[in-house]
């Protein structure tokens, strides 16, 4: 599939079904309490009926806050995201299309699952365009174009998705963030 760049405006980015499914549905099973079902209906993702197949960003991100605000009351909000991006990656491994994206990941490899990072993160929303460099053979700097609300959420989410393709002992780290990009080092401990 060739490169399209895709320069989608704030106010029409969307993230699609399958994210939304993975984690309201998959990721949060058993966690799903009625105070937590009412606040994302009134946010606007209403679980009694069938899922849209496109969600506004701001409400996918105001999503996110309630669901850490309800599951993770508790623990330091960094801690709270950080719970809810693995939730995220092993409920989205329970969709169909999830299922077949992890099932590729395990097979490939930490290495060359990173490569395929920006087209996997393609299907996840209207918007995202995504860069690798290869720093080194278990070092790469990922290169986004947007930037997600919320502490540590995407550092566990590439963290839980490095693990899911073999990585040992991945660590994600954010080195640059002006809220219109972000990028992260992605590196792991090497296979000898």
């Amino acid at each position: 599939m060739p490169h399209r760049p895709r320069s989608v405006p704030p106010e029409q980015r969307q993230v699609y079904v399958q994210v939304v499914e993975g984690l309201l549905q998959h990721g949060l099973k058993g966690q799903m309490s009625p105070r937590l079902r009412e606040r994302l209906r009134q946010a606007g993702v209403d679980l009694d009926r069938p899922l849209l197949p496109l969600y506004p960003l701001p409400l996918w991100e105001r999503c996110l806050e309630i669901v850490v605000e309800e599951v993770y009351p508790d623990v330091p909000r960094a801690e709270g995201y950080a719970r809810l991006a693995r939730a995220h990656v092993e409920g989205y491994g329970a969709t169909l299309l999830g299922r077949a994206v992890m099932g590729v990941m395990r097979v490939l490899g930490p290495r060359r699952m990173v490569q395929r990072l920006p087209e996997v993160l393609r299907g996840t929303d209207n918007y995202t365009e995504a860069t690798l460099m290869e720093r080194g053979p278990a070092h790469f700097e990922l290169y986004l174009n947007s930037s997600l609300g919320g502490p540590g959420y995407v550092e566990a989410l590439f963290e839980a998705m490095l693990a899911a393709g073999g990585a040992k002992a991945p660590r994600v780290t954010k080195l640059h963030d002006d809220e219109v990009s972000t990028v992260y080092a992605l590196t792991w401990t090497p296979e000898p």
